[in-house]
């Protein structure tokens, strides 16, 4: 859909930057350098932007390609196949963890396997 500046010139519309910017009480360059800018400002500005133009915050990201079920199906067996022999779990996190910390999780992911099978 393009990034950040387009889509807040967009919603600007015939609007002028000299009234937005009074009406947001910012000063108008604020508003034109939001406005080339690829990244997303945060915090309060975003809010107030999201506010003024009466749109979700998420308005201003990007949507993730999304895929079908079925590729999802596959990619999940995938998963089951190559790592049958240990425990694996699958999470929808962007972060990256180091060996230590990712071996603490199993640990305490097995603990809780471990008393609830007892029960």
């Amino acid at each position: 859909m393009g990034h950040f500046g387009e889509k807040l010139r967009r919603l600007r519309g015939d609007r002028t930057q000299k009234s937005v910017a009074e009406d947001l009480n910012i000063p108008q360059t604020t508003l034109s350098s939001l406005e080339k800018q690829e990244g997303i400002p945060r915090g309060e500005i975003l809010k107030n932007l999201a506010d003024y133009f009466s749109v979700a915050i998420e308005y201003f990201y990007d949507a993730p390609e999304l895929r079908s079920s079925e590729d999802a199906k596959a990619w999940l067996q995938g998963l089951r196949t190559n790592f049958e022999s240990r425990d694996t779990v699958a999470t929808h996190s962007n972060m990256q963890y180091d060996s230590k910390t990712l071996e603490q999780i199993a640990a305490k992911l097995r603990e809780k396997r471990d008393k609830t099978s007892e029960k």
